[in-house]
């Protein structure tokens, strides 16, 4: 067994494993330990961001056939990007008990999202990509009222249906190191809320944080725009 192979197999292990912490990340939940809940479902981000530089390298469809690491992946990913920020909403009261049926809203479009055969073309995620446990930090810290916490659910829920491109930014090659480079720096703020989300500090740094979401949602729309004129413009050609 060559080394392709072996890299490929741990590759499938290595992502699987983000189902322990999944697990993890319930237990805090059931415990309501919002920092173990935090920094659990943190880990599981960083496997989901490595996994599939490690699986492309080691070339995994072809080294470890036997295992579809993308079934795999989505169904840890809608654990912990979906279902449990999702439901650690209700648990803590972040949406409050009279209104737990709006959770189905993003739950019903996470499903969709996961399953639609093009969830992912030009380099880019199509529909808002369900980054629900980021907003659950967000709202977790920032305490908007609920009338605005449904609001936001709703709204980003309808946008999963609606096909415009977002950035991958470990994919898109567009604008791609600045991306990166403020990712990185956005992901520092948001361990540091993960690690001490009640710190004194933790609502002033997730507001000034915020700026992060900003530029990536202005990006994706400059970005699909793009990518719709270049279409045009070959199928015209």
């Amino acid at each position: 067994m060559n080394y392709k192979k072996i890299g490929a197999i741990f590759t499938h292990i290595y992502t699987g494993s983000g189902i322990l912490f999944a697990f993890w990340a319930a237990l805090a939940l059931y415990e309501k330990n919002i920092t173990v809940f935090l920094i659990s479902l943190s880990i599981t981000v960083i496997i989901d961001a490595t996994d599939g530089t490690l699986a492309r390298y080691f070339d995994v469809k072809k080294n470890a056939p036997f295992i579809d690491g993308a079934t795999m992946d989505n169904i840890v990913d809608f654990i912990t990007y979906t279902f449990l920020p999702i439901l650690a909403l209700v648990i803590f009261g972040i949406l409050p008990a009279n209104l737990t049926w709006v959770a189905f809203f993003p739950l019903g479009a996470s499903i969709y999202g996961f399953s639609q055969i093009q969830a992912k073309v030009d380099a880019s995620f199509v529909g808002f990509p369900s980054y629900w446990n980021v907003l659950f930090l967000y709202l977790y810290i920032l305490q908007f009222p609920a009338i605005w916490v449904v609001i936001i659910l709703i709204f980003l829920s309808i946008m999963t249906f609606v096909p415009i491109r977002y950035l991958y930014p470990s994919r898109t090659s567009w604008k791609q190191t600045l991306t990166l480079i403020i990712t990185l720096i956005w992901s520092v703020a948001i361990i540091a809320l993960c690690l001490y989300p009640d710190a004194i500090w933790a609502k002033r740094t997730a507001q000034f944080s915020l700026l992060y979401p900003i530029y990536y949602a202005i990006m994706s729309l400059v970005y699909h725009q793009k990518i719709t004129k270049e279409k045009t413009l070959t199928q015209s050609a």
